[in-house]
């Protein structure tokens, strides 16, 4: 059984294209675990206008905004909100999705047969401002660390091009009270108890705009000390739990 993990807030624009893209490469019995964090808009209406078993939604209670004023309680409220979708899979395989991006139609069957060989796989996605290609490769652009050392200097772990097995969602759960990133907290974890494979695969395409919860390298923040925190929580969470 898949479960694809989606945390939601305010994505009307994007969240029915996105949907799409998933549930036509699902089978009946895997499912689309949808966290709201709080949305105002049609969000909600659109995912219960698909009408689809598959899709189960769940409300995050107590939820701040997704757009906080500070780098940090934009990152908790994420956090949250996909901690409350994550708490809630019961897939033996379980990828990550945020709202607004459209994955290409051979993602869930090559993920499946990297994930034979490894606990834990970050794909490559092309990155998209309208129907222009921005970058053709995220990895090629950004140059991320692939291994145990060098994600701390420079990050793999992207959430929207994640997946793993069991073993590790049930190793991350439940997240530590910790300013870091779902997906690089997930990551840590898949070092900590098994394996990670770098796939230079295209198989999403990243839509760029200013509420993704999945940023691309240039939307952080480029304060020297917010990277050197980031770098900090991620050795203590490492370290620590």
């Amino acid at each position: 059984m898949i479960s694809v993990c989606m945390a939601t807030y305010n994505g009307e624009k994007h969240i029915e294209s996105q949907l799409r893209s998933i549930l036509s490469q699902l089978s009946a019995g895997d499912e689309v675990v949808v966290s709201d964090g709080g949305s105002s808009d049609r969000t909600l209406d659109i995912i219960t206008a698909f009408n689809d078993d598959r899709i189960k939604t769940f409300i995050l209670k107590e939820s701040g905004s997704a757009v906080a004023n500070s780098v940090f309680s934009k990152m908790d409220n994420i956090k949250r909100n996909f901690e409350n979708a994550l708490v809630q899979a019961r897939g033996e395989i379980v990828f990550l999705a945020d709202q607004d991006d459209v994955w290409h139609p051979n993602k869930v069957e090559r993920m499946l047969e990297l994930l034979e060989k490894s606990d834990c796989v970050v794909h490559d996605c092309a990155v998209m401002n309208g129907e222009k290609v921005i970058y053709p490769s995220f990895l090629d652009f950004f140059k991320p660390g692939r291994t145990k050392l060098r994600m701390f200097v420079k990050s793999p772990f992207m959430g929207c091009c994640m997946a793993f097995n069991r073993n590790v969602l049930e190793s991350a759960l439940p997240f530590p009270d910790i300013h870091i990133e779902h997906d690089t907290w997930i990551g840590i974890c898949a070092y900590k108890v098994g394996s990670v494979h770098i796939a230079d695969e295209v198989l999403m395409n990243y839509y760029r705009h200013g509420q993704n919860a999945s940023p691309i390298a240039e939307n952080r923040t480029n304060s020297l000390s917010i990277k050197l925190l980031r770098r900090w929580y991620m050795l203590i969470a490492y370290l620590k739990y």
